[in-house]
C-alpha cells in the first residue's frame, strides 16, 4: 500500500542578525507528516502550511516577533497573524511566502506551485447541505443522559434526510462555570460524539461569557464579551478548546447574531458601527487564540442576522465595518442567516434574502477576498403549512446548489425539530418529536420528506453501512479498517491533504487496487429483493501518485455471514486523479429469478483482475435502494 510523502528540512540560508534570532527561514509544509521546505508542489484547491522557523531549526519563531505575507495569482494576499497555520491555494499558479523579523530588515521567502487539477478529474463542489438541531441542553440542562438521548435521535434524523453536517455548540459559559474550577467538557464531547456516530460533519458555535467574566451590569452570557480584565482567560479558553478538538472539529464560528439580539445593546439594537467594531476586536482575539490551539481550523464570523428587515445592505455594512476595523486577516469565512419571510403565507413570499447574500458577496469581492466562502448558517420557515414549507425548502436548496452560487460553502436549515418559539407545537421543525418516551421519538413531517427527496431522490432508502464515514477504528493509523475487510487501512486527512476533502471528516481509507487486495462489507441484516435497484458509491482519490482506477462492485454472499464466499453481480470502473470527488458508483437492478434474490448483500472495492489500478483512497461510502 503506497501512502508516503517524503519532504525533509532543507539546508537553511545564512541570514543577517536580527533582534530576536540569529536567522529566520520562511518555510512551507504540505502536510503534517512532511518536513518544512523552501519550495513545494501542490494541487489547486489544496491547503498548505506556512511558517517562519528560527535559527536554522524546526522550531517556529514566536508570532510576536515575525510577520508573514502570502501572495499568489489573481491578487491573492493573506497576512496570517499566527505563525505556522494553513492557508488556501484557490488558484493554479505560484504562491510566495514572505517572512520578516519585526523591527529588522531580515527577510526570507519560500514558494509553492499549485498545479491545476487535471481535466480528467471532476472539479466537484462538496455537498453543502446541513440541518441543525435544537440542542437538548436547552430543555434538560443538568441531565446529561436526557440531553444525549435527545441529541442522538435528532442527529439520526438529520443524517437520514441526506444532510452531511449539523451544528454543535461549545459555550464558554457552560464549560467554565467558575474561574478557578476545572473545565467541564462532558456536554461538548457528547455533542461531538452524537454528530460523529451519525457521520455528520460538525460546524461549531463558540462563544458566550461565563457569569464571573461579564462586565458590570450584564447578567446574560450571550449578551456581552468578557470584561477586558478577563482577556487572558478568554484567550486561554479558546486556545484550549481548539487544541482539544484539533483534527476532530475544523469549522467554527464566533458568537451568534452579534448584529442582532446577542450583543451588548438591548432590544436587538446591535447593527451600528460601534457594536460592529467592538465585536471585531474580540473576533480578532478569538481568531488568534483558536489558530494557536490548532493551525488547521477554519474560522468564521458569527452568523449575522440577515432577515429581510435588515435589507440588502444591513449585513454587508456590518462586514464592511469589520474589514475597516481589523482588515480581512482575522476570519476565513463569513456566516450569515439569510432568512426570507420567516412566517410565510404564500409562495409569493421570499424564501431567502437573496439581495442580502449577494451584497455580502459583493463586499468580499471588492475587498479582494473572492476565494473566501459564505456560510448560509441558518434559514427556515415558521409555518404549520407543511406543503408551503416544503416548497420553500425546495426552492432554497435549488438556489444554493446553483453553480453560479458556488461561493456558498454550506447551507444549514435551522432545525430538524421545533424551536421554543411560538407556536411551540409546530414552527420551524421538519419533524415532530415526542420526548415523553425514551429515546425520544422523532417523526417526519411532509416538509422533511420534501427535503429528503430533494437530496436523495424519490423513493430512495438509505441502507446503513457500518462505519460508512470511516471514522471508527480500533487500530492505530495505517492499521486495519473498522468493519471493512479483508484488506485496507486508514489515515488522517490532515496528514495527507488533497483538494476536495473539506466535508469528508477526519479519516479516509486506502488500499492497493492494482494488487490482489479488496475492501468490502457484508450486510447481515439486508438481502436482495427482486425488482429493486441498489447503488453503491463513495468519494475517491488517486492516492499517493494521484492516479488510479477503482472497481466498485455489488455482489452477494453464497454462504450467509461469510465475506469470503463473494459472488459478483455488477462492477463499474472509475478513473480517479488528484482531487477528491464523489463518483456515481455502481448500480444493480435485481431481475426476477436471479440467484441473488434472498441473499445477503456485499459491497466492495475490487482488485487488479477486476480492473483496479494503483493506490486508491476512499471515504464516505453509501448504499441506497430504490
Amino acid at each position: 500500500m503506497l501512502l508516503t510523502v517524503g519532504l525533509g528540512l532543507l539546508a537553511t540560508e545564512a541570514l543577517a542578525q536580527c533582534q530576536y534570532y540569529s536567522s529566520i527561514q520562511a518555510r512551507i509544509q504540505v502536510d503534517s507528516t512532511s518536513g518544512w521546505t523552501p519550495s513545494a508542489n501542490i494541487i489547486q484547491g489544496q491547503r498548505f502550511r506556512v511558517g517562519v522557523l528560527a535559527n536554522g531549526t524546526n522550531t517556529l519563531a514566536a508570532r510576536e516577533y515575525v510577520g508573514l505575507k502570502v501572495t499568489g495569482p489573481n491578487g491573492y494576499l493573506v497576512r496570517p497573524p499566527v505563525n505556522g497555520v494553513f492557508v488556501d491555494a484557490p488558484y493554479a499558479g505560484t504562491y510566495v511566502l514572505e517572512a520578516g523579523c519585526i523591527n529588522s530588515t531580515l527577510t526570507s521567502t519560500a514558494t509553492v506551485t499549485a498545479t491545476a487539477t487535471s481535466p480528467s478529474t471532476p472539479a466537484q463542489r462538496p455537498n453543502l447541505r446541513m440541518i441543525g438541531i435544537r440542542p437538548g441542553i436547552e430543555l434538560y440542562k443538568g441531565d446529561q443522559t436526557k440531553i444525549t438521548a435527545w441529541d442522538r435521535e435528532s442527529m439520526k434524523k438529520v443524517a437520514e434526510a441526506g444532510a452531511v453536517g449539523t451544528h454543535i455548540g461549545f459555550s464558554w459559559a457552560d464549560i467554565q462555570a467558575t474561574r478557578t474550577g476545572p473545565f467541564d467538557w462532558t456536554g461538548a464531547e457528547a455533542q461531538y460524539e452524537a454528530a460523529r456516530e451519525r457521520g455528520l460533519l460538525p460546524f461549531a458555535f463558540s462563544g458566550t461569557t461565563p457569569l464571573w467574566a461579564l462586565p458590570a451590569g450584564f447578567t446574560e452570557s450571550h449578551r456581552s464579551p468578557p470584561d477586558p480584565q478577563y482577556t487572558a482567560d478568554f484567550q486561554y479558553f479558546f486556545r484550549e478548546l481548539s487544541a482539544r478538538f484539533c483534527n476532530r472539529v475544523r469549522y467554527y464560528e464566533f458568537w451568534n447574531e452579534p448584529n442582532g439580539c446577542s450583543w451588548v445593546n438591548p432590544n436587538c439594537s446591535n447593527g451600528q458601527q460601534a457594536q460592529a467594531e467592538l465585536y471585531a476586536d474580540w473576533l480578532k482575539l478569538w481568531y488568534v487564540a483558536m489558530k494557536e490551539g490548532c493551525p488547521d481550523v477554519v474560522l468564521s464570523t458569527g452568523g449575522l442576522d440577515c432577515y429581510p428587515g435588515t435589507g440588502a445592505t444591513g449585513c454587508s455594512q456590518y462586514i464592511e465595518w469589520i474589514y475597516n476595523r481589523i482588515g480581512g486577516d482575522y476570519f476565513d469565512a463569513v456566516a450569515i442567516h439569510p432568512y426570507g419571510v420567516k412566517e410565510p403565507t404564500s409562495d409569493n413570499d421570499a424564501y431567502l434574502n437573496i439581495a442580502g447574500i449577494e451584497d455580502v458577496r459583493r463586499v468580499m469581492v471588492e475587498r479582494n477576498q473572492p476565494w473566501k466562502k459564505i456560510w448560509a448558517d441558518e434559514w427556515g420557515y415558521n409555518t404549520r403549512d407543511e406543503a408551503l414549507k416544503g416548497r420553500m425548502v425546495d426552492r432554497a436548496l435549488s438556489w444554493f446548489e446553483d453553480p453560479a452560487h458556488d461561493y456558498i460553502f454550506q447551507a444549514r436549515y435551522l432545525t430538524v425539530q421545533d424551536t421554543g418559539e411560538t407556536p411551540v407545537d409546530h414552527n420551524y421543525g421538519l419533524c415532530d418529536i415526542n420526548a415523553t418516551v425514551s429515546p425520544p421519538a422523532v417523526t417526519a413531517r411532509p416538509s422533511y420528506q420534501t427535503y429528503r427527496t430533494h437530496v436523495l431522490g424519490a423513493g430512495v432508502t438509505v441502507i446503513p453501512l457500518n462505519n460508512a464515514e470511516l471514522e471508527t477504528h480500533t487500530s492505530s493509523q495505517f492499521g486495519a479498517l473498522g468493519h471493512w475487510g479483508p484488506n485496507g487501512a486508514w489515515a488522517n486527512h490532515l496528514q495527507f491533504p488533497r483538494p476536495g476533502n473539506q466535508n469528508l471528516g477526519k479519516v479516509f481509507g486506502y488500499y492497493s487496487a492494482g494488487l490482489t487486495e479488496t475492501v468490502g462489507q457484508l450486510l447481515t441484516g439486508y438481502r436482495f429483493v427482486a425488482g429493486k435497484t441498489y447503488v453503491f458509491k463513495s468519494w475517491a482519490h488517486g492516492g499517493g501518485d494521484n492516479t488510479g482506477v477503482v472497481p466498485y462492485q455489488i455482489g452477494y454472499a453464497e454462504t450467509d455471514g461469510n465475506l469470503a464466499t463473494w459472488k459478483p453481480l455488477q462492477t463499474r470502473l472509475f478513473a480517479v486523479g488528484n482531487t477528491w470527488y464523489e463518483t456515481e458508483g455502481v448500480s444493480f437492478t435485481v431481475p426476477a429469478g436471479s440467484p441473488a434474490v434472498g441473499r445477503q448483500i456485499i459491497v466492495r472495492f475490487g482488485k487488479q483482475t477486476d480492473g483496479g489500478m494503483g493506490d486508491i483512497w476512499f471515504d464516505n461510502l453509501s448504499l441506497t435502494l430504490r
